[in-house]
């Protein structure tokens, strides 16, 4: 199974480092660092992934073969409520979107 970061890679046509740092909007020594580590980037740039590559946030992270479960399917009937988290986290600052996407990770990991 191929990592995120070359997931996400392949699926943007393969540009080098400083390119995709240019199409994020971020540092090419950060994301060189997320790249490394495989670390994921904060929730602005993971929604700027989703728009780039037209896939959902659990495709980008666990591929084309994953399918959600049920529990995740009736979730995403849930949209206005879905909508309504994603507005609050969009205004959110870097640092406080790092944050709960750790805790989030962290919920997904735990169950």
């Amino acid at each position: 199974m191929q990592k995120f970061w070359e997931r996400v890679i392949t699926l943007l046509g393969s540009p080098s480092v400083v390119e995709l740092a240019a199409m994020l909007n971020v540092k090419r020594s950060t994301l060189s660092s997320w790249i490394h580590n495989d670390r994921r980037p904060p929730m602005d740039v993971l929604l700027n992934l989703t728009a780039q590559t037209g896939l959902s946030l659990e495709k980008l992270e666990y591929g084309f073969d994953w399918e959600p479960s049920e529990d995740e399917e009736a979730a995403e009937n849930h949209s206005p409520r879905f909508k309504a988290i994603m507005q609050m986290v969009s205004s959110l600052n870097h640092e406080e979107q790092d944050i709960i996407y750790r805790m989030l990770s962290y919920m997904k990991k735990k169950n």
